[in-house]
Formats: structure tokens, C-alpha cells, sequence
């Protein structure tokens, strides 16, 4: 009796051999971060691809929907405001601050004016109204959410190709709304939209 359960002993020791076991504990423990990857980089892609990319630009365009006149009033005022400082090369306009980059200085920031601050809460959402002399002909209106990444709805005078104009901005993608408006998706590469926006 003895001799018969040597065998068998030793065949479950080797079936609960210290290497068999590390090797499928890898085997599981690499299986596990594969389909974590795979699950987060889904959702990542999910929330920052193209599909991301349509939802918002659908709520954009609703809101764009909804108040065209206050988009077409503030887009007005900040031509008056590039017109009133021809050398800025950059002019923000937030919900407080109308602030005034010219060439070669710092930024000069006033006070909105109440007129201004009325135009400006007729655009919810908006963080900031931007006009740079590097971007002439075009006042943009970038939504920053609650985290990037950031979109933004352009104004530009008829004839640009917006197509070509967002693939030399480094804006991944574009939805027309009525003619001289658009919405541009995000600058993916930090650097690029830093430099787009400086």
C-alpha cells in the first residue's frame, strides 16, 4: 500500500511545483494588466477620441443653436475692440478682464464694462473670447469645460478653408455651423496649443 502512494505523492508534488506556480501566476497576473489597458485605453478613447469629439461638438452646437445673436453681438464687439488697439497682438476677453497684449509689452488688463459683461452672460459656457493679430479675420470662443481637453467655436471671414486652417493649427477635427462659424475640436499636442494661444 505504501508503494502505490509514493506515485501519486510525487505526481502532485510536481503538479504544485514552486516554478509551475510563479509561471502561472505571471501568466495570470499578465493577463490581468492586458485587459486593464485594454479597458482603460477604451475609455480614454472613448471620452477623448472622435466619439468624445461628436458629443461635444453637439452640445456646442446646440448652445450656438440657441443664441446666434449674442455670439453675433460679442463677435461684433471684439472687432470694435481690435479695431480700438491695432498694434495688440493679443486681446482676452473674459467675464471680468478685457485684457490687451500689444507688440513687445506686458498685458494690460481693465475691468469689463457693465455693457460688456451683459454681452459677455449672454454666452454661457464661454471661458474666454480670444482675438490675436496672428489670427486676423477670426475671433474665437473657447470652451474649456471642467477639464481639457479644450474646444473652441471660431468666427472667420468668409473664404477661409477651415480645414486647412485647423490641420496647420494642429486642431484634430472641425464641424461647420452657419457660413463664417465653426467648431474646432481640440490641439491634442500641448506645445502646439500653447503656441496657438500665446
Amino acid at each position: 500500500m505504501a508503494r502505490s502512494d509514493a506515485p501519486e505523492l510525487e505526481r502532485r508534488l510536481r503538479r504544485r511545483s514552486p516554478g509551475r506556480i510563479v509561471l502561472v501566476t505571471l501568466i495570470v497576473v499578465a493577463a490581468l494588466i492586458l485587459a486593464w489597458r485594454v479597458v482603460v485605453l477604451g475609455a480614454l478613447e472613448a471620452h477623448f477620441g472622435s466619439g468624445f469629439d461628436d458629443r461635444r461638438f453637439d452640445e456646442l452646437e446646440t448652445e450656438f443653436d440657441h443664441r446666434q445673436p449674442a455670439f453675433a453681438q460679442a463677435g461684433a464687439r471684439m472687432r470694435e475692440l481690435a479695431a480700438a488697439h491695432p498694434q495688440a497682438e493679443r486681446i482676452a476677453w473674459s467675464l471680468a478682464l478685457i485684457c490687451v497684449r500689444d507688440a513687445g509689452r506686458a498685458e494690460a488688463c481693465k475691468p469689463t464694462t457693465p455693457r460688456d459683461r451683459a454681452t459677455y452672460e449672454t454666452l454661457p459656457g464661454v471661458d474666454v473670447i480670444v482675438h490675436q493679430s496672428k489670427d486676423a479675420g477670426r475671433t474665437f470662443f473657447r470652451f474649456y469645460g471642467d477639464d481639457p481637453p479644450r474646444y473652441t467655436i471660431m468666427h472667420a471671414s468668409d473664404g477661409t478653408d477651415v480645414a486647412a486652417y485647423a490641420k496647420d493649427h494642429g486642431f484634430r477635427s472641425t464641424r461647420p455651423l452657419k457660413p463664417g462659424w465653426v467648431i474646432l475640436g481640440p490641439i491634442p499636442d500641448v506645445d502646439r496649443e500653447d503656441d496657438q494661444w500665446q
